[in-house]
């Protein structure tokens, strides 16, 4: 059955075509369990974004980021079955995204080479975050992003390029809210400081 749905996917690009599907998430994947194409097919629509700028946020690179999109959803459509039924979908799909694009990320360095603040996600946003938020497509900030560790780059990326919550940003790095808070203070000091050292700073 998994070969059959996942063959009618265009894979590597993921494109999707045909009618979308207005159903949630979770009865999407019973859909799919239960052998629908078209409801694999919307997921990937759904949520293809989101895969390929994690991977594309840890790998920094456009292929990298492609092979981690399909092996993504192919493990996702793989794992269906052993998905814990409280855990948020999107946020079980960012952890498989993340684990991937780190194995990536390690896989390309090896060929190649080489007290919190818990009000941090109620407060309104600094001008720093504000800015790097618009920035998103900058060359500069993506070459500091390249600075920071996979997790903490993950960190930034899930937070404001993804605008999740604490809740779902710890779900995806398998850790504490406190953690990930700490995690995320951590990331936007060292971005800030190696924007910083490139000269173009932000606000």
């Amino acid at each position: 059955m998994a070969e059959s749905v996942l063959t009618k996917i265009d894979f590597p690009c993921l494109i999707t075509r045909g009618t979308q599907l207005d159903l949630d998430d979770p009865e999407l994947v019973r859909q799919i369990e239960a052998g629908s194409a078209d409801a694999f097919e919307e997921l990937v629509r759904r949520h293809r974004r989101l895969v390929y700028r994690i991977a594309y946020g840890i790998t920094q690179e456009h292929q990298s980021a492609m092979d981690v999109l399909q092996e993504t959803f192919l493990k996702a459509y793989e794992r269906l079955g052993s998905r814990r039924a409280e855990c948020r979908f999107q946020s079980w799909l960012a952890r498989i995204a993340a684990n991937e694009a780190m194995n990536r990320s390690r896989a390309d360095r090896l060929r190649t080479t080489e007290p919190l603040d818990e009000g941090m996600f109620s407060r309104e946003e600094t001008p720093f975050e504000k800015d790097l938020i618009r920035r998103e497509e900058d060359e500069a900030l993506h070459r500091s992003l390249e600075t920071l560790p996979p997790r903490q780059r993950l960190a930034v990326v899930l937070r404001y390029f993804q605008e999740m919550s604490t809740r779902d940003i710890a779900a995806v790095l398998n850790c504490s809210e406190d953690t990930a808070r700490n995690t995320l203070l951590r990331s936007l000091r060292k971005l800030r400081l190696a924007l910083v050292h490139s000269g173009e700073p932000l606000s």
